[in-house]
This record gives C-alpha cells, structure tokens and sequence, in this order.
C-alpha cells in the first residue's frame, strides 16, 4: 500500500524547496505520494524538473500566482 505524504514548502526560496523535496524523495518508496505545497512559483517549477529528471512521475501541477501545488509518485 502506498503512502501519501506533505511537504509544505510555504515562505522557502530555492534551493531549499528542491532539497527538501530530493530528501522526502530518497526516504520513499515506489508508488508512493508526495505532495508538495508552496508560494515561490520558480521553486515549484524546479520541483517538477528534479522530480521528472530523478525517478518520480508527475501527477499533478498547479500554479496560482506564487503558488504551486506539485503531485509525485516516486518510480
């Protein structure tokens, strides 16, 4: 069965949002979740990039403004 997880990743700027997400990443298993949250749009773009370039398939993407709401399912 696989996990879901959160990652709130509000009032961080890059690089930190990107590593946080490779360090909840490297602790998962296949198929599990992992939801990330945050307000700096340039950060959520970085996410999905590592994410699709290391293993994890996108589920989701949304951007509001700053805001961003990044799905990955860990391969």
């Amino acid at each position: 069965m696989a996990n879901t997880l959160k990652l709130d990743c509000a009032g961080l700027v890059c690089p930190l949002p990107v590593a946080n997400t490779k360090k909840m990443l490297n602790k998962m298993n296949s198929g599990d979740i992992l939801e990330v949250i945050g307000d700096f749009y340039e950060a959520g773009e970085n996410i999905k990039r590592f994410a699709e370039n290391h293993g994890g398939k996108i589920l989701e993407f949304k951007s509001e403004g700053a805001n961003y709401h990044v799905i990955i399912e860990k391969k």
